[in-house]
């Protein structure tokens, strides 16, 4: 609840609230950790060398060797305790300059129409180098504590609401671009529609998916099940790009330009667009889109550009992208 004597804000810990759960729930201990947290931590070292090395870190000449040692290899609190085992801050002012662990979203991949008691995601688990840091790995807070979890296991989760929904005219073509894991809302989309169909509320306007991975035999994800859709008629078109899988990359982005003329047909009947996925790929995609509508509707690269404007304001334009 918030309080009156802080001016209306709220408490950032729950009240009462155990050591466990406040670096459990509350405390980013993998996160690269501030210049004032160094401080406190070589202040709070028994060891001279341990509290001269935590020191260093933040003197204004060494401020390369902090953007390095600590940003750019993701040094964070729980690390630095174990290479300066002497170190025993207090409690209180670690928790208030221990970075604060924040939500990470995940797109239901599901349907309550299909799967009324079960809530599905499609996470890729993050292990992977980091960029400029020989010998070290990044990996996903969230994502390899789900990859973690034991049938039975528990998390702590919540939902709120998706900016993508179906149009509810189902005569208005659909078209839908998610590579990789950002084939989770569409996933939602298909299951839905395939219960509409199966129930005589079939979609009479044309559905079609993008979708892009390295390679079919390595992570062409629900394969078997979109391949099912199209068969059924739930998907009208299926179009898949393998960046790996040839000589020359191929990506979604490609093949949107490739259907331009296809494209603009569809949005001209009033057709909803969806992007889901890496900001770099929904960027490329929309970029796609607009010289698309500019070739085929003869139009201006300005004049195309506001037409793409009207479909994000008219709701008609959809995106959900990550850096």
């Amino acid at each position: 609840h918030p309080l009156p004597s802080a001016g209306g804000m709220y408490m950032p810990l729950p009240t009462p609230c155990s050591v466990e759960q406040a670096l459990r729930f509350f405390a980013n201990v993998r996160a690269p950790v501030s210049k004032e947290l160094l401080l406190l931590l070589a202040t709070s070292c028994s060891d001279i060398r341990e509290a001269e090395q935590l020191r260093n870190l933040v003197r204004p000449q060494n401020k390369q060797l902090y953007n390095e040692y600590v940003q750019r290899d993701g040094r964070g609190l729980a690390e630095l305790l174990n290479e300066c085992p002497s170190c025993m801050p207090s409690w209180a002012p670690l928790l208030e300059l221990v970075p604060k662990l924040s939500p990470r979203f995940y797109t239901i991949s599901s349907s309550a129409a299909r799967d009324v008691s079960r809530v599905h995601l499609t996470v890729k688990v993050l292990r992977e180098p980091m960029r400029g840091a020989i010998g070290r790995e990044k990996e996903g807070v969230c994502s390899t504590q789900l990859g973690a979890l034991q049938p039975g296991g528990t998390a702590c989760v919540f939902v709120r609401s998706s900016g993508f929904s179906l149009p509810v005219d189902p005569e208005t073509p659909v078209v839908m671009v998610g590579p990789g894991t950002g084939i989770a809302p569409f996933r939602a989309f298909l299951r839905e529609m395939a219960v509409a169909m199966n129930t005589g509320y079939r979609r009479t306007g044309h559905v079609r998916l993008y979708f892009g991975c390295r390679r079919p035999t390595e992570d062409y994800l629900y394969r078997d099940e979109l391949e099912s859709y199209l068969k059924a008629g739930t998907l009208s078109t299926l179009r898949v790009a393998f960046s790996r899988a040839q000589a020359a990359k191929v990506y979604v982005q490609h093949k949107v330009r490739e259907d331009g003329e296809e494209l603009w047909k569809i949005l001209e009947k009033g057709g909803y667009f969806y992007i889901c996925g890496g900001t770099v790929m929904g960027r490329d995609v929309v970029a796609a889109l607009q010289e698309a509508i500019a070739t085929y509707g003869e139009m201006s690269t300005d004049e195309a550009s506001n037409y793409v404007k009207a479909m994000q304001t008219q709701g008609r334009l959809v995106q959900e992208l990550w850096s």
